[in-house]
């Protein structure tokens, strides 16, 4: 049974000054029971009412009467005073371990408990990290010895000291590296783009919930439409709806990642998996909401939705220069030896007009079909909020894009191709 003493400063105080000494002697004392001043309890006798009223007001008592509920035998003073002082021993060496605190200099980490501070050590980082630092102080030992083996003249002492100077700060941001992977925290960025196998995407002609072949993107729209209720968001505001398809055939065949669960980065193991999970949950659809609008920005277009007098920033048309071309002052583009192959080719000419008109055909039929099923669309104050997220969404884009551009030192930007 574990002790734990109520107010063990007053009784500490008590056992130092004696009284509980003194009260144990008088007590024991061969008196006769029949006065009636005793205790049951502690199985003592008294020699006065006075003492017997301290007694019942003292922690050995109520320590007694706490051992008779647990149906355990009373103990005499002694006992009670050594238990007190070994749980004021073991009071404060259990407050002064929780007051220590452990530290690796190795990881630059800091633990609450001698607990963790043992685990830390036995763990794989910690072992690294001590390898790391290691060798790092042997190099710098065997880069002393060196310059010890070959001395040199006084006069290019400086050069010597510029050489230890460079060795010690170098082994500096060893340890300095190596001792904040324990503080750092790696985040993946979402911002980077998803590199997907073309060869592993769902054609455009293909469902993306069943797989089911189709004879024309019009018609898998309609059997995605007719059987798991998809329908593309802002279906009358989509440019490229072959393009739109194309990319969530990556995003489902090769990335194997969910159309509605799209914010949190989620892969499953394979393509049936992320199909079932999608009928299951009914999460046959495309998130447009928030962050997840950018992933489709290229293939939408609300600048219909704007006021007279806005403009739609252009910074997703801009590309980026590769170095394989060089524009002259004149406006002619000249292009790197090694592309001469790629810049012989005489391709036929795609009009961009034609290419936009055939798209439009698509979205028509589209929201026709979807109108004939009870669809309706985004329609009124709220396509135009979405066109203003939009655009806002763009402009943050590009001063991020600034920023690493910045970062990069890749500030100069150009349009590309005019058949680009």
């Amino acid at each position: 049974m574990g002790f734990v003493a109520p107010t063990i400063e007053a009784w500490t105080q008590r056992c130092n000054e004696g009284e509980v000494n003194d009260m144990d002697d008088e007590m024991s004392a061969k008196l006769d029971p029949s006065t009636g001043l005793t205790c049951i309890s502690c199985r003592v006798v008294f020699a006065n009412s006075e003492v017997q009223r301290d007694h019942y007001r003292c922690d050995w008592h109520r320590y007694n009467l706490k051992r008779k509920v647990a149906d355990l035998p009373p103990i005499t003073a002694d006992q009670f005073q050594q238990k007190v002082l070994s749980y004021r021993d073991k009071a404060a060496e259990k407050e002064a371990a929780a007051s220590r605190r452990s530290f690796c200099v190795v990881c630059n980490k800091q633990f609450r408990s001698i607990n963790a501070y043992d685990n830390h050590l036995n763990s794989k980082r910690h072992k690294e990290n001590e390898a790391k630092s290691r060798s790092a102080v042997s190099e710098k030992v065997s880069a002393t010895n060196v310059l010890l083996e070959h001395p040199v003249p006084k006069k290019p002492d400086q050069q010597v000291d510029n050489i230890i100077d460079k060795v010690d700060a170098a082994v500096e941001r060893e340890t300095e590296d190596d001792g904040s992977e324990g503080w750092a925290t790696v985040q993946s960025s979402d911002d980077e783009e998803e590199e997907y196998d073309e060869s592993s995407g769902i054609p455009v002609t293909s469902c993306l919930f069943c797989l089911s072949p189709s004879a024309t993107l019009e018609a898998n729209l309609a059997h995605m439409s007719r059987i798991h209720g998809f329908f593309l968001p802002d279906a009358e505001f989509c440019a490229d709806v072959e393009g739109m398809l194309h990319y969530l055939g990556l995003k489902v065949g090769s990335g194997n990642m969910c159309l509605w669960c799209n914010e949190r980065r989620r892969r499953f193991r394979s393509l049936d998996a992320c199909q079932k999970h999608m009928r299951d949950k009914a999460h046959c659809r495309v998130a447009h909401e928030g962050d997840a609008m950018l992933d489709y920005d290229e293939f939408y277009d609300y600048s219909s939705m704007y006021a007279e007098g806005e403009e739609e920033s252009e910074a997703n048309d801009i590309l980026i220069e590769d170095g394989y071309s060089l524009i002259l002052p004149s406006g002619t583009r000249i292009g790197h030896r090694s592309l001469m192959r790629y810049y012989r080719q005489h391709l036929k000419p795609v009009s961009e007009e034609a290419g936009k008109v055939k798209s439009r055909e698509a979205t028509n039929k589209l929201i026709g079909q979807y109108r004939a099923i009870g669809w309706t669309g985004t329609t009124g104050a709220l396509a135009i909020q979405k066109a203003k997220d939009i655009r806002f969404m763009r402009r943050l884009n590009s001063k991020q894009w600034l920023k690493l551009g910045i970062a990069s030192n890749k500030l100069f930007r150009s349009k590309g191709r005019s058949d680009q």
